[in-house]
C-alpha cells in the first residue's frame, strides 16, 4: 500500500510539472526558488555573464528538476559564471560554459546527490595565468553523473575532474570528450582526473570512492603530462575509454581493489606518453590495448614504512594514519594482469619492479611486486627489443632480510622482441592477432550539438 501511494504521489507531481522560463538573472533566481519535483527551468538562448547558478530546490526520484538551455549549446555562460548542485535530484542539460574563468573552486560543483550534468560543454574556461588552480568539475556528493559532455582547451593548473576525499561515492563520468588540453610543463597537479576517497592512505577496508570513468575519449588531453587518470582511492572502475596522442598514462597512484579494463591507449609515438603505472593491492588490469607508447605497463616498487631500516628514512607523514605516515607508493600484491595486448611500444611492455630503490635511503622503495597473476597477455614488437623485464632484489644488508613471493607468469605470448622471464611463448610478429577493441570517435562522445 505504501509503495502504491508513493507511485500515485509521483504521478500527480509529474502531471502538475511546470515549465519555468528564465530570460535574466532575476527570473532565473525566482524559477530556481519556486521549482518543484518534475519542473523544467528553461534558460533563454544568448550570453549569460558572471552568472553564479546555485540549484537549491530539490527534485525527487523519478521526478528531477531540470535546468536546460532553450536550444542546446546556445545558452552561453561566460565571465565568472559557475554552476553548483546544492540539492538532490537535479538535472542540467545543454549549457555551454565558454571563454570565461573563475578564481578558485570549480566551474561545476556537485555538492549534493543524484544529480546529472549532461549534453553540456566547458570550452576555454581559463584564467590569465597557468598557475591559477581550480577544477572544471568537482564531486562532493554521491551518485552523481557527468555524461556526454565536452571539455576542451583547458590550460591552467588544477585537475579537470576531481572527487573529494570524504563522503563522495559512486560518481560517474561517461561518454565525455576531453580534447586539446594544454600541458602543465612539468608541474604536478594538472591531471584530467584526480579521484580521492577512502584508500588514499592504502586502507584495506570495505569502503572506497567507487568512481566510474567509462567510455570517454581523450584526444591530445595532456594536462599534467604524467597522470591522465590518477586513482587515489579504492574500488574504482576505469573501463572502455580511448586515449589518443595524450602525454602521461593511466595511473593507479594509491588505493586498492581498482579495475582498469577494456581501455584503448594509442600513444601514436608521442614521447612522454605511456600505458599504465600501477601501485597497490588486488588491482584488476584486464583486456586493455596499449600501442606505440614509451612503455606498456609498469608495476612499481612499493615503499616499506613499518620501520627505518637504515637510520636515514624520511617518511611521508600524515596525521590520522596508524603509523603517522603513508607510503610514497603502495606495494603491488595479489593483482591480476590478464588479457592485455601491447603493440610496438618503444620500451618494455611489462616492467615488474619499476623505480626500485628510487630516492634510497630517504625513500624505502624496495618492496618488489609479489604474488600477482600475469597471464594471457600478448606482446607484439615488430622492431624487436626488450618486451618484459623484472628487477632483481638487492640482497646486501639490510635488504637481505626481505623476501618476496614469486609472481605467476603463465600463457603469455610474445610476437617479436625478447625476454628472459618465464611464462612466455614466442612466435613470429607476422602471426600476431588483430585486437578486437575499436577506438571511440568524436561521434561516440560529447553532446550531440557539438
Amino acid at each position: 500500500m505504501r509503495t502504491r501511494n508513493l507511485l500515485l504521489l509521483l504521478a500527480a507531481s509529474t502531471a502538475l510539472a511546470a515549465t519555468r522560463p528564465a530570460a535574466n538573472s532575476a527570473e532565473l533566481a525566482t524559477a530556481i526558488a519556486a521549482a518543484k519535483p518534475g519542473d523544467t527551468i528553461v534558460l533563454r538562448d544568448g550570453i549569460w555573464k558572471d552568472e553564479r547558478i546555485v540549484l537549491t530546490s530539490a527534485g525527487a526520484p523519478g521526478a528531477p528538476i531540470t535546468l536546460r538551455a532553450q536550444t542546446p549549446g546556445k545558452a552561453v555562460l561566460g565571465g565568472a559564471s559557475s554552476l553548483t548542485f546544492a540539492a538532490p535530484y537535479v538535472n542540467v542539460e545543454g549549457l555551454l560554459f565558454q571563454d570565461g574563468a573563475i578564481d578558485k573552486g570549480s566551474v561545476i560543483s556537485f555538492k549534493s546527490d543524484h544529480c546529472r550534468f549532461t549534453e553540456s560543454a566547458i570550452v576555454n574556461y581559463n584564467p590569465a595565468e597557468l598557475t591559477t588552480q581550480y577544477y572544471w568539475v568537482y564531486f562532493e556528493g554521491s551518485d552523481n553523473v557527468a555524461e556526454r559532455d565536452l571539455f576542451q582547451a583547458k590550460n591552467h593548473m588544477g585537475p579537470l575532474v576531481g572527487n573529494a576525499i570524504k563522503d563522495s561515492r559512486r560518481n560517474t563520468v561517461a561518454r565525455c570528450y576531453f580534447k586539446d588540453i594544454g600541458s602543465s610543463h612539468g608541474r604536478n597537479g594538472m591531471e584530467i582526473f584526480r579521484i580521492w576517497g577512502y584508500g588514499g592512505n592504502e586502507d584495506m577496508g570495505d569502503d572506497g570512492a567507487f568512481f566510474t570513468i567509462d567510455a570517454n575519449l581523450f584526444d591530445h588531453a595532456d594536462g599534467e603530462s604524467m597522470e591522465i587518470i590518477s586513482l587515489k582511492s579504492n574500488r574504482n572502475r576505469v573501463t572502455g575509454n580511448t586515449i589518443r596522442a595524450t602525454l602521461g598514462g593511466i595511473t593507479n597512484r594509491s588505493g586498492n581493489f581498482n579495475t582498469i579494463a577494456n581501455n584503448l591507449i594509442l600513444c601514436e609515438g608521442r614521447k612522454g606518453a605511456y600505458g599504465m603505472r600501477i601501485t597497490g593491492q588486488q588491482q584488476q588490469v584486464t583486456n586493455n590495448i596499449v600501442e606505440r607508447c614509451d612503455y606498456g605497463i609498469m608495476l612499481v616498487s612499493g615503499e616499506f614504512i613499518e620501520r627505518d631500516v637504515t637510520g636515514k628514512y624520511d617518511p611521508v607523514k600524515r596525521e590520522g594514519t596508524p603509523l603517522g605516515r603513508v607510503p610514497r607508493y603502495g606495494w603491488v600484491r595479489q593483482g591480476r594482469f590478464t588479457g592485455n595486448t601491447f603493440i610496438d611500444n618503444t620500451g618494455p611492455d611489462l616492467v615488474i619492479g619499476g623505480n626500485y630503490k628510487s630516492g634510497w635511503p630517504g625513500s624505502q622503495r624496495f618492496l618488489l611486486p609479489e604474488d600477482n597473476l600475469i597471464a594471457e597477455n600478448v606482446i607484439v614488437k615488430h622492431a624487436g627489443g626488450v618486451a618484459a623485464e623484472a628487477t632483481a632484489a638487492d640482497i646486501a644488508p639490510p635488504l637481505d632480510a626481505f623476501h618476496f613471493q614469486p609472481n605467476r607468469l603463465v600463457n603469455n605470448t610474445l610476437f617479436g622482441g625478447t625476454t628472459v622471464l618465464p611464462g612466455f611463448a614466442t612466435k613470429a610478429p607476422g602471426l600476431a592477432p588483430t585486437p578486437a577493441i575499436k577506438p571511440l570517435t568524436s561521434s561516440d562522445v560529447g553532446p550531440a550539438w557539438k
